[in-house]
């Protein structure tokens, strides 16, 4: 989330930052699904048998790595989509 000191005014600049923010929550999301579709597919015990021992983590591990991110980026874009309808409905 951008620092609420350097948030800017006008619906222009609002919008603008829901659309960054939508992409941030989008790349946790692609972490999500990914760790997910793993999981569904190998099981929450597996791990990927190309990595290096030091690097692997199971499944069910990656699903608990992913979820504070996307928890984190729904936050923003609620806040930043809240900020944004606020001059919608001024419009």
């Amino acid at each position: 989330m951008t620092d609420p000191r350097f948030l800017q005014e006008g619906f222009h600049n609002k919008l603008f930052h829901a659309v960054e923010e939508a992409g941030e929550l989008s790349v946790e999301l692609g972490d999500f699904v990914a760790a997910a579709m793993k999981t569904m597919r190998w099981g929450l015990n597996s791990v990927n048998p190309l990595l290096p021992k030091e690097e692997q983590e199971t499944n069910v591990d990656w699903l608990r790595r992913t979820l504070p991110g996307v928890r984190r980026e729904i936050g923003d874009m609620l806040t930043t989509l809240q900020r944004m309808e606020e001059d919608l409905t001024k419009l």
